[in-house]
């Protein structure tokens, strides 16, 4: 059940209404206590994600180390790569676990520079050891992968639908490969026909020319299959000052294989987005739910944190 799994949802409004005395902190506790009692009574193992620090919630005087304390519950602290700044983030969060009186099982530090992976993993390792006594129970080599949006998630960050291209929902696409045509038709088509085949191309909805050339050369791509078409189209226009002609529309009737997107921003404002978003694991993203655990699997002492956890 949803409301199991976020017993305490803080929408705004919230902390404003906790202050004036609306919300009481026994009611949260309540909803907490019930919400994992039911959880842990269908479960071999209960595992409470805290959302970002260990601080957030203080606000509603339900941080996250305040709940693991009224739960019982050892803390597994994650840090992404490095030394130095990695630590400092870490020893923020053991202090607040310190106060709370909550044991921490153990760290792991995320999205590791490959060329910096032995060293961050020997350094960190021992310097967890020597200076908390606490065990690094994994350190994952950063993959890019996992941080591309498909064009699911574009679809659900610009509260948008696919109008043609529907069965490459999620089909993800790099950042460092978005495009954004600013040049003629001719040029455009050059770089389709060349860049990585995996681009996503952004332009304004006025360019009739560019939406209608990325057309031709799916069906032409197709009919000479020179190469895989994985190209989406990102179609922007600010919202009742642009749109997209209905002549060009109707035009995208069986175009399947040419994912197109019409968003109702300015183009400097979507890539600005796009490049601030963080996609989410879910379970309709089944290649990227498969490739996290394939992943970080190998890389995290997953025996060693159950003992700790279980003691």
């Amino acid at each position: 059940d949803y409301r199991h799994m976020s017993p305490v949802i803080i929408p705004r409004g919230y902390t404003k209404k906790y202050i004036d005395g609306k919300i009481s902190f026994d009611d949260q506790v309540k909803e907490i206590d019930s919400a994992f009692s039911e959880v842990d009574k269908a479960s071999d193992v209960v595992l409470i994600e805290g959302t970002g620090h260990c601080a957030v919630g203080s606000i509603v005087n339900v941080n996250n180390a305040k709940v693991a304390n009224l739960l019982g519950a050892s803390m597994l602290l994650i840090a992404n790569g490095g030394l130095g700044s990695a630590f400092d983030e870490l020893e923020l969060n053991r202090v607040l676990c310190q106060h709370y009186d909550v044991p921490i099982a153990g760290v792991v530090i995320n999205k590791v520079l490959p060329d910096k992976y032995e060293q961050t993993k020997h350094y960190m390792a021992k310097a967890l050891n020597d200076q908390w006594g606490v065990p690094l129970l994994g350190c994952v080599p950063d993959r890019p992968f996992l941080g591309c949006p498909a064009l699911a998630d574009l679809e659900r960050l610009f509260k948008s639908e696919l109008v043609c291209g529907f069965d490459h929902r999620y089909r993800h696409y790099n950042v460092k490969d978005m495009n954004l045509i600013t040049t003629s038709l001719t040029r455009f088509l050059e770089n389709i026909r060349t860049k990585h085949p995996r681009t996503l191309y952004i332009c304004h909805v006025t360019r009739d020319d560019i939406i209608l050339g990325f057309m031709a050369e799916y069906q032409r791509n197709r009919r000479e299959e020179e190469r895989p078409f994985e190209a989406a189209l990102l179609v922007c226009g600010r919202k009742g000052k642009y749109q997209m002609a209905e002549e060009v529309k109707d035009m995208f009737e069986g175009l399947d294989g040419a994912p197109v997107l019409v968003v109702e921003y300015s183009t400097h404002e979507a890539m600005k987005l796009i490049h601030d978003y963080t996609p989410k694991l879910n379970i309709d993203d089944k290649n990227r739910v498969r490739k996290a655990v394939e992943h970080y699997e190998p890389y995290i002492d997953f025996e060693e944190l159950l003992r700790r956890t279980s003691e």
